[in-house]
């Protein structure tokens, strides 16, 4: 059995690979799972695999790293009811330490399977923290590069949202500073790049990167820098314009929070369990409409914010949102559920460090 753990900051484009190379393996007569994680409880990723009738997991309530247990557990009961021959374990996109807190554990306590490692990377927000032109604080900066400090291989996506000069200029400054690593420039739509990226880690199996030296506490104070917000809402409308409503909502939303210049490390949304939108820190982020014609007089949309700003202020945010919605559609929303929380201090279970 393979695991290709993937680390890399939040809204990174790791579950848009790993969506693409299921669909890759699966075509190829491969069974596949998908083990998610998050801080919270409530998982857009988790609910997108869901819809797409991927096998999959979830690990919630803290990282891979402070929750092996349930990361074992997750994989145990893939193997009970799937037999997968690849899994992707997808770690929360504000953890790093991940080969000696996660890949060397189930190295040493699932010796019967082949663990790759890859880190994400944005290329404008890579380009733009290189260039230090970025809000997001020092603790949390640390994160992200610690991160790519302790990739195998290093995958640069979402390139088909840069012109080709701007791709040059990106491979020059990526180059110096991590041309000890192996680096994948990648559009994870293109099946040539996701085919690319698999052989890539196939080969890498039997190699394990060096633990970390890591400053846990410049990394608590990271991770306590960034909100957390879920919220599972439904939005009616006696009019039939609960699609029109929604996407009001989520512009708002993102809006509010550009306004206020608070750096966004994602912005996730589940429109009636099957529909994902996603929002990142990016400036000029298109959003992918919803079909404002669809007319239904009921809509279920979950929300997952991961913002750096206090817990308080998010959700303030996204109340105020919610209350502008509802006069401007002249609809009701209605809170199914609501947690807004900071990360806790991160307690792996285990540290294998030689």
């Amino acid at each position: 059995m393979k695991i290709h753990l993937l680390s890399g900051f939040l809204g990174s484009g790791k579950t848009t690979a790993i969506q693409n190379a299921c669909n890759e393996l699966m075509k190829n007569q491969k069974n596949v799972g998908v083990i998610t994680n998050d801080q919270g409880i409530s998982l857009v990723d988790g609910g997108f695999f869901e819809h797409l009738k991927i096998p999959n997991r979830q690990v919630m309530n803290g990282c891979f790293c402070c929750n092996y247990n349930d990361l074992d557990n997750s994989i145990q009961s893939l193997i009970k009811t799937n037999k997968p021959d690849v899994i992707f374990a997808e770690s929360v996109g504000s953890c790093t330490d991940i080969v000696a807190t996660v890949m060397k554990p189930l190295l040493k306590f699932r010796p019967e399977a082949q663990v790759s490692f890859s880190t994400f990377a944005d290329v404008r927000l890579l380009k733009m923290l290189l260039q230090k032109n970025s809000s997001f604080d020092e603790s949390v900066s640390y994160i992200y590069f610690k991160q790519l400090e302790e990739a195998e291989i290093i995958v640069i996506s979402k390139i088909d949202l840069i012109d080709n000069n701007s791709l040059e200029e990106m491979k020059q400054l990526v180059n110096k500073k991590f041309g000890d690593k192996i680096l994948l420039y990648q559009n994870s739509f293109n099946a040539t790049n996701i085919r690319q990226w698999l052989k890539v880690m196939d080969k890498k199996f039997g190699t394990t990167p060096p633990s970390l030296q890591i400053n846990y506490n410049i990394y608590g104070a990271g991770e306590a820098k960034l909100a957390w917000h879920d919220q599972q809402l439904e939005i009616q409308s006696r009019s039939y314009n609960a699609a029109q409503a929604t996407n009001g909502l989520i512009k708002t939303i993102s809006q509010k929070i550009h306004f206020n210049e608070y750096p966004i490390g994602h912005l996730k949304f589940l429109l009636n369990g099957e529909k994902k939108i996603s929002v990142t820190y990016v400036p000029q982020e298109e959003l992918f409409d919803i079909d404002e014609n669809e007319k239904n007089n009921s809509a279920g949309l979950l929300i997952n914010a991961r913002v750096q700003t206090s817990p308080e202020t998010l959700s303030h945010i996204v109340s105020e949102a919610i209350k502008e919605t509802e006069i401007k559609f002249d609809c009701k929303i209605v809170v199914k559920s609501n947690a807004s929380f900071q990360p806790g201090y991160p307690k792996p279970a285990y540290r294998i460090i030689d």
